[in-house]
């Protein structure tokens, strides 16, 4: 005897009960357009938030920036043992330490406002890091360049210590 059914009855396949017939399957012209028009607005509705995401990262990149150039133009003159200087450009929008290349904060950031420094001759504040860990100190308020109403970042570097400090403004 066989385990295989020998009874052509049950060989044959038979169709779904709920099936649809031949020139049935498939989505009608109607729904697929409804379809494109629901993901059309979802699609409008996201981009702006994540146009804001975006311009909101590059601020904070543009913080990380400044604080890294900081930090950097102090150990080097610790270590060096002589003064280095910090260049604050808040019309170009750019920093740069002791003759290095200028390092622009992007599209979106800018540098709202400087508090401290000294005013440079080429236009801009100089920041002074000293062998001691002391500088001349500097605040600054970091932002949207055009979406002032958002908050922003505060960078303070203290005279004193050289320490920095970083805080969301509302």
């Amino acid at each position: 005897m066989s385990a295989w059914p020998t009874t052509r009855r049950s060989l044959v396949a038979r169709a779904p009960s709920g099936a649809r017939r031949r020139g049935e399957a498939g989505f009608t012209l109607i729904e697929l357009l409804i379809v494109l028009v629901i993901l059309a607005m979802a699609a409008t509705l996201v981009a702006p938030s994540v146009e804001a995401g975006l311009r909101a990262r590059e601020v904070r990149s543009a913080v990380r920036t400044i604080v890294a150039t900081m930090r950097s133009a102090g150990s080097a003159a610790i270590m060096q043992g002589t003064p280095q200087e910090m260049l604050i450009d808040p019309v170009e929008q750019r920093i740069a330490v002791s003759d290095g290349e200028p390092l622009a904060l992007g599209e979106f950031a800018a540098i709202r406002e400087v508090v401290g420094g000294e005013v440079a001759e080429a236009g801009g504040v100089r920041v002074r890091f000293y062998p001691n860990g002391s500088t001349t100190g500097i605040a600054l308020l970091v932002g949207d360049r055009t979406r002032l109403d958002e908050p922003g970042w505060a960078v303070r570097l203290d005279p004193l210590i050289g320490q920095i400090s970083v805080e969301e403004t509302p």
